[in-house]
């Protein structure tokens, strides 16, 4: 019985931290969405600059002591946001769609967990991720990010994941 107990509370203890992390991941794509179009209002290069400045900033704001939030993409535009280990076969499948689910988990090394939910390219994305970017606006782009690959989307295409760890 008290195994039992224990297996329950367990289960109830990964259910819960699953929900925090994708409640943070919403608030993470929320709070930055918000500054973006605050940015883009004045100008698409005001939006690369606080894309660059406050995104790391709303990242470490919603992560918590036990939840670790991010951003990834296999097309990136800044290097800090290259795949981990764990995340690039998963990212893969749904590149491939063979996974249809709004977001997958997994069992990392260090006993935590793993989530990647994907990031889909809205009109607002367009501006800076699109396939016709402004010239004047790409040289600014490349000028911060010179390696830059994370353009030539459309309209609900996986642009990234977002990740959790916890």
């Amino acid at each position: 019985m008290k195994i039992l107990f224990l297996l329950l509370i367990s289960l109830i203890s990964i259910q819960a931290s699953e929900e925090l992390a994708l409640k943070k991941i919403k608030k993470f794509g929320k709070n930055l969405q918000k500054e973006l179009k605050g940015g883009l209002r004045l100008s698409p290069l005001k939006a690369i600059e606080i894309c660059q400045m406050k995104a790391p900033e709303i990242e470490k704001q919603v992560s918590s002591e036990g939840i670790k939030i991010g951003r990834v993409s296999l097309k990136k535009r800044n290097p800090q946001n290259a795949p981990k280990a764990w995340m690039r076969s998963y990212i893969k499948e749904f590149h491939e769609k063979k996974i249809s689910k709004n977001y997958i988990i997994t069992d990392l090394n260090n006993g935590k967990k793993g989530l990647l939910k994907p990031i889909r390219t809205m009109p607002l994305c367009l501006k800076c991720h699109g396939e016709n970017i402004d010239k004047s606006l790409y040289r600014a782009i490349l000028n911060k990010y010179p390696k830059d690959r994370a353009i030539g989307y459309k309209v609900g295409e996986i642009r990234g994941f977002f990740w959790a760890e916890y």
